[in-house]
């Protein structure tokens, strides 16, 4: 839920208008009833929502034509935008005087922690990856605790190497490329961390030397592709029932094998998974962190501009 109505009443308090679509935070646990309370108007018409709005917030882009939208010049569209797959669009859109301000791209330090709405995403994601990699492995690899492989060390990194202590599993081995992560991974619970390089040996050499159950693949840098750190020689050293959970699928994924928004068994017997929006198993607590972030994106974007502005907010 890209806005709360405690994301609203802030909104609101700061003399923005606020437009939320019916039913919107229904999903999430909130009711129409609550946003008006807050101040906002809700709105029934999409359309008419999309044309009154000088600012758009989502939580991912929209799976309907935003042509079919009466977007307007000078318009701003704030969320994730997945620029690796939606560059063209975007870049389509900034022509039209539209702009898209992506959270995908937002970086990660002290003066952007309160719009940083990826790293309390990714930490969400990374806990629920995990638990989604374990239910999918096969019985009889739960009858001991599971020895997993975390490939980067981010916020979704390390939220899936704490994931392990709290089933009891063993501590699981951290992939990274700087040394400087160890530090990190080590306080999450990793048992040993290894700094990869651009030839993957270091990673080879764990595979072959402690194949794992289960790995949770979160390497990527913002904005950019992820990097290929799963391939068939990788593949080929993982046992029949290795699962492996690609939460980077949409930045082109760190396995080979990815395909997003699947799950696929390959020939030796390893299973490959990946869903969009993992952070949807927990609605309320994705969404109070997400729209805190957008509140303060918000906020910012209509400072510069030195009005009031039109909020528009639509969950697609």
């Amino acid at each position: 839920m890209a806005l709360t109505p405690d994301a609203v009443r802030t909104l609101s308090t700061a003399g923005l208008r606020v437009l939320v679509e019916e039913g919107a935070g229904r999903g999430a646990g909130f009711a129409d009833a609550a946003y008006r309370a807050a101040g906002a108007d809700v709105v029934g018409d999409r359309a008419a929502v999309f044309e009154r709005a000088g600012i758009v917030v989502w939580v991912k882009p929209p799976a309907f034509d935003l042509d079919s939208m009466p977007l307007r010049a000078g318009t701003t569209l704030v969320g994730f935008q997945d620029p690796h797959y939606r560059r063209g669009e975007i870049d389509r859109l900034r022509g039209l005087g539209i702009e898209s301000v992506a959270f995908d791209q937002v970086p990660r330090d002290d003066s952007t922690a309160e719009i940083d709405a990826l790293s309390g995403m990714s930490r969400i994601a990374g806990a629920e990856g995990y638990a989604e990699g374990r239910r999918l492995l096969a019985p009889a690899r739960l009858t001991r605790p599971v020895r997993g492989l975390v490939l980067g060390c981010g916020a979704a990194g390390l939220a899936a190497i704490a994931a392990a202590r709290t089933f009891g599993d063993e501590k699981p081995t951290a992939v990274g490329n700087r040394l400087a992560q160890r530090a990190a991974a080590s306080a999450a619970g990793a048992g040993q961390f290894v700094p990869n390089r651009d030839d993957n040996a270091a990673l080879l050499e764990s595979l072959a030397a402690a194949p794992p159950d289960l790995v949770v693949c979160t390497a990527v840098h913002r904005g950019s592709p992820a990097p290929r750190l799963l391939g068939q020689a990788e593949l080929d050293l993982l046992g029949p029932g290795t699962v492996i959970v690609d939460l980077v699928a949409k930045a082109g994924g760190n396995c080979v094998a990815t395909v997003a928004d699947r799950t696929v068994t390959l020939p030796n017997g390893v299973v490959v998974t990946h869903r969009s929006n993992y952070p949807a198993s927990r609605p309320a607590a994705a969404s109070r962190a997400y729209a805190a972030a957008t509140a303060a994106m918000v906020l910012r974007i209509a400072g510069e501009r030195g009005s009031a502005l039109t909020v528009d907010e639509n969950v697609f």
